[in-house]
């Protein structure tokens, strides 16, 4: 069962023994999923937005006649906020070079 992302490539006919190959233990480059990140990024900033909202009308900073209208947009700024953050944390400790954190992690959408 072949991955998906992962290129195969022929060795050498040298090396029909045996034998381990150094090629074997290449690792492919990594692309950067630049249009997930960015997906993040805008679930990220969107669900802060909502949030501060539904923060600025519960405490009253802006007048409404209703506080309940305050849950709409709570509840769309913890759906949005949580994954956003999520993979925009694996991004920055990807692009930081921390131990257990790559680019693999994050989901490509555009394959």
């Amino acid at each position: 069962m072949s991955r998906p992302g992962i290129k195969y490539s022929k060795l050498n006919a040298s090396t029909q023994d045996e034998s381990y190959h150094p090629d074997q233990w290449k690792r492919p480059a990594v692309k950067i999923p630049w249009q997930s990140i960015a997906l993040a990024v805008f679930l990220f900033l969107a669900g802060s937005g909502f949030l501060s909202v539904a923060i600025i009308l519960r405490v009253g900073v802006i007048e409404s006649e209703f506080w309940e209208h305050c849950y709409p947009f709570f509840f769309l700024g913890v759906l949005l906020f949580i994954p956003g953050a999520y993979h925009v944390r694996i991004a920055y400790y990807a692009y930081k070079g921390y131990r257990g954190f790559s680019y693999n992690d994050i989901p490509a959408y555009n394959d």
